[in-house]
């Protein structure tokens, strides 16, 4: 049909009229919806960060309290924070006091998103080198010896005494020594004898069941003795300025873990279990039992310990020079 005979002919200005309108409506649907997902983007973004922040300072408060009472004498120096967009890395440099000199330790890096996620980046372990056959095989860590601990109740095939060393180690050095009891003693007790030397003690956090595993591990002869490396001790640095002060403190870590969660939830509220017997005493510094220590100092400072009778074991641990 020709356009002169349609009954109703187009209007090709209304028609015009209206694709430019459902143009302009396109484009303004488009921009309300860019502008809307930024928003409701950085929005998430925002959220996500903050959560982020908030975890991350909570984590590593935890890290940081777990760190000062696991591990023996290892103490924390300083942390660093790295952004990027969409994540944020702590790294915390940690580091054995030995005669007064400090001794790097390592380090600990996590990394969390803003997606709510964390994970540990880098924790290197102890290792060492040797064959089946030998009698010894000691552990070392960023080139260092790692102590090692003897539980009183615990029957080694083999107790090690390092005391020896001291006689061949120069006093231009200064050394770390693990010295393991054969009983529990009060923080009392021990004071008086290691008090000049004294570093770091290692407090009895075993439960019976821990200690029959233990004598039925170094019972059999396809496996070598189940010492207790210091990466594996509990306890806490003593401080000579406020000695009562760095047990409460031992105890309150304990508590705060216990109540807050975390990755180490768990392991404090075993520990407590097994400090006070079930909850039969109470988690006081009276009542820890100490059955080891870290002493540190000169070769010559140390030989003094050489006859002490409550020792049942002694292990060389970090050394460095004294200058």
């Amino acid at each position: 049909m020709d356009t002169e005979n349609e009954f109703f002919p187009k209007d090709f200005e209304f028609e015009k009229l209206v694709k430019q309108a459902k143009k302009r409506s396109m484009i303004k649907m488009v921009l309300i919806s860019f502008v809307i997902s930024v928003i409701v983007l950085f929005g998430l973004y925002f959220i996500g960060d903050t959560v982020m922040k908030i975890k991350m300072v909570k984590e590593t408060d935890l890290d940081s309290a777990w760190n000062g009472v696991m591990g023996a004498n290892v103490e924390e120096r300083g942390g660093i924070f790295n952004y990027s967009l969409t994540s944020a890395t702590a790294k915390t440099k940690l580091v054995k006091i030995v005669g007064g000199v400090p001794i790097p330790w390592g380090e600990r890096e996590k990394v969390f998103t803003i997606f709510g996620s964390s994970r540990l980046i880098s924790n290197n372990s102890p290792s060492g080198f040797g064959y089946s056959d030998d009698e010894r095989i000691p552990m070392y860590y960023e080139g260092k010896r790692v102590v090692e601990f003897f539980q009183p109740q615990v029957n080694y095939k083999q107790i090690f005494d390092d005391r020896q060393l001291l006689n061949v180690i120069g006093d231009n050095k200064v050394v770390e020594m693990a010295f393991s009891f054969d009983d529990g003693y009060s923080i009392e007790e021990v004071n008086e004898i290691f008090k000049e030397q004294l570093a770091w003690y290692w407090v009895d956090t075993f439960s019976k069941d821990q200690i029959e595993k233990d004598n039925n591990f170094n019972k059999d002869e396809d496996f070598r003795d189940a010492t207790i490396h210091g990466f594996q001790a509990y306890g806490f640095s003593y401080n000579r300025f406020a000695e009562t002060y760095s047990a409460s403190n031992f105890i309150s870590t304990l508590e705060k873990v216990k109540e807050d969660g975390g990755d180490y939830q768990e392991d404090a509220e075993r520990i407590i279990t097994n400090i006070t017997n079930q909850g039969e005493i109470k988690l006081e510094p009276q009542n820890l039992k100490i059955i080891g220590v870290i002493v540190t100092g000169k070769p010559s400072d140390l030989i003094k310990f050489s006859d002490e009778s409550m020792i049942r074991g002694a292990t060389l641990g970090a050394t460095t020079d004294q200058y």
